[in-house]
């Protein structure tokens, strides 16, 4: 089983990558929309579907550069900052869900997602089940 220590600096090596993960997000969804909108997460180029796909590009470098504060200033949160972003989404989806808000589109960019809250739990997951 592993160390506290290890899992730890594991924890913010894993934060750093969702971080550059989330530039390179914040990218796509800003600078480069209508090729992601187009190719990657295969929507509609519906002026408002794009507006919004915009927004959340600059809450993905808002994310982006307050995880990288956090590698820098104080790792021993890691672990859990990376438990709260899927739980963060998962309450996103269900208040979706209790809307009524669906997508028609294909939305590609979901299986990425899928493998970035595994991720992110599963790493989070190492830190707090591991020996002290």
């Amino acid at each position: 089983m592993l160390n506290r220590s290890l899992t730890l600096k594991i924890n913010a090596i894993v934060l750093t990558v969702i971080a550059i993960a989330d530039i390179i997000r914040g990218y796509m969804h800003t600078f480069n929309i209508n090729y992601a909108a187009d190719n990657i997460a295969k929507i509609d180029p519906h002026p408002d579907t794009l507006y919004l796909l915009g927004v959340f590009g600059m809450s993905n470098f808002l994310t982006a550069f307050i995880y990288l504060i956090i590698v820098w200033k104080a790792k021993h949160i890691a672990p859990y900052i990376l438990l709260i972003i899927p739980l963060g989404y998962l309450v996103g989806i269900i208040g979706l869900k209790t809307q009524g808000v669906q997508m028609q589109s294909d939305f590609n960019g979901q299986y990425m997602m899928f493998g970035y809250f595994a991720i992110c739990l599963l790493t989070s997951l190492t830190y707090f089940t591991s020996k002290k």
